[in-house]
């Protein structure tokens, strides 16, 4: 390879090494800053609780300092109210939930405590050296924390000064003792780790037990005099916890490498105490690195990309001849299915106009046997009248007419419903669903009569109203009614059921009877076209799918099932419409029997 044809592979090798060696960079100090914000806010959580724990003794001190009994058995040489005072700051002490609560006289000697009944009982103890004591006398309040002189166990003291004229005039001071091992446990728990260390840098709580009473920094020789003198830790060493690098992070271990660790801190207000979050720097690391690894995945990637491209470009035209033969044949498929939709499509419509072939003609015969009884009786009633008036037995001729006349109202009731079945629907609208059931009920009040059936109405109160047209909702009620009195045929006590509940968004209606029910294996065929159960020329197997249909346009649901006593039901779901002003029920009757 030329010098020339070398200098621009140089040049990419150098832009590649750049910007990993940037990525790497970039990496760690979004990592670090992401770690430091997660410490932030962990800090402010652990601060808060911190807080909020020492709150809620702060007040006690105080409050107890008032009252009468302890100012009492600070002025009772014989101690007279001594027992009193133990059994009050016992009971005290077991409610707020404060360790001990105990009471020391102006020479800091312990008059009364909380726990005066256990072995390592305060009573009788001095602790003039305690900063909460000379503080509590010097200004009227006083805190601070140590291990417990007496019974070894660390804790929070806060103080207030007894008596009238505190704290210029102090006889005493009152002091509550509240545990931090439970806080300190629950930062054990969260798997975190968590310091909280004095004014002088020491640590009094730690998430990791080894940790504490450890030194984060270096202590004087004036602060390590005043630790002895106020016995806060007990005579422990005090050792260095690690030592600080130049980047402020802190190294921890023991004779090993150690753990570098990020040190993020939270000043406090409590005695100078600070609160620290310490992160290991590993993460920090890995993360960088595994950005860098990703950096180098790129590159192998992008010098990949560019073989194959070079390679693409041979095989481009191959490529291309090979899509064009195969969009030729997709399109030649796509011709030939096109053209058997086509014949399928006027196969199927062949198959429906037969089938309306068939249901009309078998419609006729049905027609015109409906037709037929009525009109022979008319004829035979009206010979008979004839005869009867030539003998001049007017009055049994009248009875005859009148037969007539019922037969001519059977004969134009039949004719209304079929009127009814052949109109076609129209727009969806708000349709009364009570009064297109009053209305079918009345066309079909006739053969209710004949059949001894009395259909029972099930109707909540208020208006019910559904989406939809008269004619299609009058012809979906006719044709389930019609099916349950074809079914309730011979029954011997015939009943049947109209319920209509109101739904969320629509109203269900439910028609029920205790005819002979339908055979559970023609259930999912209840709804097909020309499917009937019934006899030869007694239907024609069109009312259900018919009805299916309307229930669809209408947005609604349709199903059919048997009642466990026996007979079946048959639900129906339409969706609700608000009421509007509907026409009167004078003039639907009169656009329905027009001719």
């Amino acid at each position: 390879m030329s010098r020339w044809r070398r200098l621009p592979v140089l040049c990419l090798v150098g832009v590649a090494l750049a910007s990993l060696w940037w990525l790497w960079q970039w990496q760690y100090a979004q990592s670090e800053v992401e770690a430091r914000r997660h410490a932030d806010n962990r800090l402010s959580l652990y601060g808060s609780s911190l807080q909020g724990a020492l709150e809620r003794f702060s007040y006690l001190p105080g409050l107890l300092a008032h009252q009468p009994q302890i100012q009492a058995a600070l002025l009772d040489p014989a101690e007279i109210f001594v027992p009193q005072v133990n059994a009050f700051l016992a009971l005290v002490a077991e409610r707020s939930g404060a360790e001990v609560i105990f009471l020391l006289d102006a020479e800091g000697r312990t008059l009364a405590s909380s726990n005066h009944a256990e072995a390592d009982s305060f009573v009788g103890h001095d602790y003039r050296f305690r900063p909460y004591f000379y503080e509590a006398m010097a200004t009227g309040q006083g805190e601070f924390f140590a291990v417990g002189s007496t019974t070894g166990r660390p804790g929070y003291f806060v103080s207030a000064a007894v008596g009238p004229g505190a704290p210029e005039a102090a006889q005493g001071v009152l002091v509550a003792k509240v545990s931090l091992e439970a806080l300190q446990a629950d930062w054990r728990r969260a798997g975190e780790k968590v310091l909280l260390t004095d004014a002088n840098g020491v640590v009094i709580l730690s998430s990791r037990p080894e940790w504490r009473y450890r030194r984060l920094g270096e202590l004087t020789p004036q602060a390590r005099e005043e630790i002895r003198r106020q016995r806060q830790f007990m005579g422990e060493p005090l050792e260095p916890l690690g030592r600080r690098l130049r980047d402020d992070s802190l190294l921890v271990g023991g004779a090993g490498p150690g753990e570098r660790l990020v040190d993020t801190t939270l000043a406090l207000e409590t005695l100078g105490w600070t609160m620290h979050y310490l992160m290991p720097v590993r993460p920090l690391y890995v993360s960088a690195r595994n950005a860098l690894m990703g950096g180098v995945a790129v590159w192998v990637a992008l010098l990949l990309l560019a073989l194959w491209l070079r390679e693409r470009q041979k095989r481009q035209r191959l490529r291309e001849r090979e899509a064009m033969i195969i969009r030729e044949a997709n399109e030649r498929l796509e011709a030939r299915v096109v053209e058997r939709t086509r014949e399928l499509q006027e196969a199927q419509a062949e198959l429906v106009q037969a089938g309306k072939l068939a249901a009309l003609g078998t419609m006729a015969a049905g027609i015109a046997h409906e037709l037929n009884q009525p009109l022979s009786g008319i004829r035979t009633y009206a010979a008979n009248g004839q005869r009867l008036l030539d003998r001049g037995r007017s009055e049994a001729a009248d009875d005859n007419f009148q037969r007539i006349q019922a037969l001519c109202e059977r004969l134009g009731g039949l004719i209304r419903q079929l009127k009814l079945f052949a109109r076609k629907g129209g727009a969806r609208e708000p349709v009364d669903l009570v009064a297109r059931l009053d209305f079918v009920l009345e066309l079909l009040a006739e053969r209710c009569r004949q059949q001894g059936v009395r259909p029972r109405r099930r109707l909540p109160g208020g208006e019910l109203w559904v989406l939809g047209d008269e004619v299609r909702v009058e012809q979906l009620l006719t044709n389930l009614l019609r099916n349950a009195l074809d079914a309730l045929r011979g029954a011997a006590e015939p009943w049947l059921e109209i319920a209509i509940e109101a739904e969320a968004g629509r109203l269900v209606v439910t028609v029920a009877d205790n005819g002979t029910g339908i055979p559970d294996e023609l259930l999912e065929q209840l709804f097909d076209p020309f499917f009937t159960t019934k006899a030869v020329g007694d239907g024609l197997g069109l009312g259900l799918f018919i009805s299916y249909g309307i229930v669809q346009d209408l947005g609604g649901r349709i199903h059919a099932g048997n009642r466990p006593s026996g007979g079946a039901w048959f639900r129906v779901e339409l969706p609700r419409a608000q009421p509007t002003a509907p026409a009167s029920p004078s003039s639907i009757r009169e656009s329905q029997d027009e001719p």
